[in-house]
């Protein structure tokens, strides 16, 4: 971009801000003052609409026979065309047309309001057995074009407003205008009592709304008309002015830019310039002052904040290797504790003992001695291998194995070493016979997931492992209904030496799933996991079957 268009952006980046912000403040009170008056006027209108509709419905009621219509109901005849050539039925229309006469707008009709098991119809009902359906009666439309009109005796669903009627009595009209295929209307309906107070008849009326949409429309085209011309002149109004304002500040501005940049050659010339000193002036000489202290400081800081990031990196670093042992220490020294425990009271007791003691105490003693051996080596060999990992150095040596058999062959291994404590189920989907996998690492993952779910679950508790072999994909899932893992601990779950808050006195290293997950990462695969405290937990680990770049293609038989 030329210094030239430059020049000319940046000023103007200034007042679109200010024409932004007057723009929507004059658009919000516009909006204002039109949803107002469109509100008023609607309402005036319509209110005048609805005015005009009670009062002729309380006219043309003076004018409904009710003993006429009940006879009509009880004994009239439909003809072929779907209406009456009863004199009654005539009489009525002809009322009916009366009233419009004196207003064009609005078209009646009657219904009687009765039980679809008892009602009088042509026809199947519009409702179900027991409910409540109308019967019309007379309908305005049938001289004016019959395909609108109801029928005489056709049945129809009790609407709003004569469910109204029923419950409360009196005039009742529709809430808003509403639009159908005819047209657009306001209804209002009014009941025809007996000297019971009984509803005999319902006289309904629709009247035209169509000229309220239209005036809605019209206000709302010559608003738009008035936003767009008012709209225009304020902008080129705020703009001109917005360039008065903002000349000065743009130049501050594109110093300010160039002192950011480094540039401290400023351009204040207006200051000098202006006859009439202002807060403008002020700054663009406190901008000149400020230049040089900004000069020095920078190299100084930059010196500073060079030496103050060398610094903290080396702390950080110094305070992480120092946890990170702390931790080692820590976990050792606990874990090697009880197994060297184990070990030297089981070889006390020997020493001093084992010549008195029964074959089986021996033997008891021999086993306690090996277990806490196997512990140790469990734990050391952990060790090594989150060193390797940690370090970059973690050996992977695919080679053919049969995955179904080597899973059986895990599981089997770890219901011996744990006993009737837990159930382990093993079930197996798809073609798992020979895949090419490491099988140390891989050991490494199954023993350890298998090992925590039988740790964290309750005694006689049941740990589900499923295998399924798709689409060149190895799946292997590990279920247990154990104490879950809580929300705040699961983002930190595969560190090193990191346990969940609620393991309690649950032994463990915080190495396995450290362990598990760089495995699993040398497979080039992905791990991930489910769990609810106090529900269980669910670990999916997928490894490729293809070998990938980082193998060479081999066959079954050439191994």
């Amino acid at each position: 971009m030329s210094p030239a268009v430059k020049n000319f952006v940046r000023p103007v980046s200034l007042r679109v801000k200010l024409l932004v912000g007057f723009s929507v403040v004059f658009s919000l009170v516009f909006a204002g003052a039109f949803y107002w008056f469109y509100s008023y006027t609607t309402e005036k209108v319509v209110a005048r609409l609805r005015a005009d509709m009670r009062s002729t419905l309380i006219g043309a009621l003076s004018g409904v026979n009710p003993d006429d219509l009940l006879g009509l109901y009880a004994e009239g005849e439909r003809n072929a065309e779907g209406f009456s050539d009863d004199p009654r039925y005539l009489s009525q229309l002809a009322w009916f047309e009366t009233v419009q006469n004196i207003e064009p707008r609005v078209w009646l009709y009657s219904y009687i309001i009765g039980n679809a098991d008892t009602n009088r119809r042509v026809g199947l009902p519009a409702v179900g057995p027991g409910e409540r359906e109308i019967i019309y009666l007379v309908d305005l439309w049938a001289l004016n074009d019959p395909t609108k009109a109801a029928k005489f005796l056709e049945s129809d669903h009790v609407g709003l407003l004569a469910r109204r009627i029923e419950l409360q009595g009196g005039i009742q009209e529709s809430d808003k205008i509403y639009t159908d295929r005819w047209g657009t209307w306001i209804s209002a309906a009014a009941p025809v009592k007996s000297q019971q107070n009984d509803v005999i008849v319902v006289v309904g009326l629709d009247i035209d709304a169509q000229y309220v949409r239209l005036l809605q429309q019209a206000i709302r085209n010559r608003m738009l008309f008035a936003f767009i011309i008012t709209y225009a002149v304020f902008f080129v109004l705020i703009y001109m002015l917005s360039g008065i304002l903002t000349r000065q500040l743009a130049s501050l501005t594109q110093s300010a830019q160039q002192i950011a940049s480094g540039d401290y050659s400023l351009d204040l010339s207006f200051a000098e310039k202006n006859p009439f000193p202002d807060e403008m002036t002020t700054l663009a000489e406190v901008f000149k002052s400020m230049v040089n202290s900004i000069r020095i400081r920078e190299q100084m800081i930059r010196e500073g904040k060079r030496t103050e990031d060398e610094i903290r990196l080396a702390l950080k670093e110094e305070r992480e290797l120092s946890e990170l042992k702390s931790r080692f220490v820590s976990m050792v020294s606990h874990e090697l504790r009880t197994p060297l425990t184990v070990l030297r009271t089981s070889l006390e007791l020997l020493e001093r003992y084992g010549h008195v003691a029964p074959e089986e105490k021996r033997e008891k003693y021999f086993q306690r001695s090996r277990a806490a051996i196997t512990t140790m080596n469990q734990l050391i060999e952990d060790v090594l291998v989150s060193a390797k990992a940690e370090a970059g150095r973690l050996e992977f040596s695919p080679s053919w194995i049969d995955l179904k058999l080597f899973c059986h062959d895990v599981v089997e291994e770890m219901r011996m070493s744990i006993g009737a404590s837990h159930k382990i189920v093993l079930n197996c989907y798809g073609s798992c016979e020979l895949v090419y996998l490491d099988p140390k690492l891989l050991r490494s993952i199954l023993s350890n997931l298998i090992s925590n779910a039988v740790k964290y679950s309750l005694a006689g508790g049941v740990v589900e492992f499923d295998l399924s072999c798709f689409d060149q994909v190895a799946t292997f899932e590990i279920r247990d209904y154990g104490i879950g893992i809580p929300d705040e601990d699961q983002p930190r779950l595969f560190r090193l030496f990191h346990r969940a808050s609620n393991v309690n006195a649950i032994r463990g290293t915080g190495l396995g799933l450290a362990i598990v997950y760089q495995c699993v990462l040398q497979h080039q695969g992905e791990i991930y996991f489910t769990s609810c405290e106090g529900v269980g937990t669910s670990f999916v680990v997928k490894l490729p079957l293809t070998l990938g770049s980082r193998t060479e293609h081999l066959s079954p038989e050439s191994v």
